[in-house]
């Protein structure tokens, strides 16, 4: 499914907003015959300008509102990974209240109108739609902080993934700076991943894909990068872990556990096998399998090794072992995770 904020363009402000319409009102013209009187082309001239002023802020403000998908109604994934980026009771709140002025503004624009009607002299005509301008601005310029608001929000909301319910999805988890994201980048389509030698780098789901030809098909499927997790209560951790545990709730086919057996991660490996352990137990069964990695063999000692097999028991062939600074063995963790969506066909 297409992410479904993908369609929340920039929303303006209160002062764009006006000046947009304000400029349109003033550039239009009514159809009025030369021979009309002068009091006549006043009613039909400012008549014109208020109705396209006050539409062009109806419909502008209708297309900030329609860009917003209604949270509740989409799927349980989307629902709950918006949740995380954004208040959504907030949300609501505000694209409510941005909906109760378009009420207003109708009002106002059948009252001055009214009025426009019964005008004596030309230049009372000008008066009327000043002061239909200034209502106007009044109430749009209280709503600019709304406004605002949703301009801030919608880069969050636009960065979500887009997430195909029909392929199976690989989420690479583990904690921060095991090389998660080394990883995903060399086995999918994710290229432009941000790979840095410090922890907390990847702050959001990234998604890339792998081209998998079976025998009759071919299909495409997602692989994963997912934030950092630290080895703590799920009441502790922030929403940037959260949008993690999310991934491997409702999206896993597969997932992978990178482990860094030494110093240089900055998280010890009995916090890093805690972590294993939770995420095997409430994530992994018979039907989500959970592969281990243990990345940066270059600088692990044979003793972290052994210590990391005999603590999570496992054998050598349970436990890949590689550099994702080199590639090595990247390429077979590539043709295990083929391999394994070649034979569930």
């Amino acid at each position: 499914m297409k992410n479904p904020f993908s369609n929340f363009y920039h929303v303006f402000t209160s002062k764009e907003l006006l000046d947009i319409a304000f400029k349109r009102a003033m550039k239009s013209s009514a159809r009025v015959s030369n021979n009309a009187p002068i009091l006549l082309k006043a009613k039909k001239k400012e008549a014109k300008r208020i109705k396209v002023a006050i539409k062009e802020l109806i419909d502008r403000i209708l297309g900030i509102i329609k860009m917003v998908p209604i949270i509740e109604e989409l799927p349980e994934f989307y629902i709950e990974l918006a949740s995380l980026l954004v208040d959504k009771d907030k949300l609501r709140l505000t694209l409510g209240k941005l909906n109760g002025i378009l009420p207003v503004l109708s009002k106002i624009e059948r009252e001055y109108l009214s009025s426009l009607k019964k005008i004596e002299k030309p230049n009372e005509g000008d008066r009327i739609r000043r002061a239909v301008f200034g209502r106007a601005s009044s109430i749009i310029n209280k709503q600019n902080k709304n406004l605002v608001y949703l301009n801030n929000i919608r880069g969050k909301l636009r960065e979500i993934p887009s997430i195909d319910y029909e392929s199976p999805c690989v989420v690479c988890a583990g904690a921060p700076n095991v090389g998660k994201s080394s990883i995903v980048k060399y086995i999918s389509t994710a290229k432009s991943i941000d790979v840095q030698e410090y922890p907390f780098t990847t702050k959001k789901l990234i998604i890339g894909h792998l081209e998998v030809e079976r025998r009759f098909d071919t299909i495409r499927l997602q692989i994963m990068d997912s934030p950092g997790l630290l080895d703590r209560p799920i009441s502790k951790r922030n929403n940037i872990e959260l949008q993690a545990i999310l991934a491997l709730r409702l999206i896993s086919d597969l997932i992978l556990f990178v482990f860094d057996p030494t110093p240089s991660c900055g998280y010890n490996i009995e916090s890093q096998i805690n972590l294993y352990n939770e995420i095997k137990e409430n994530f992994s069964d018979d039907h989500i399998e959970i592969l281990p990695i243990l990345n940066k063999k270059d600088l692990a000692s044979e003793k972290e090794i052994h210590y990391l097999k005999e603590k999570v028991g496992l054998d050598n062939k349970q436990l890949v072992l590689t550099n994702a600074l080199t590639g090595e063995n990247l390429e077979f963790i590539k043709d295990y995770i083929k391999n394994k969506f070649i034979e569930s066909n």
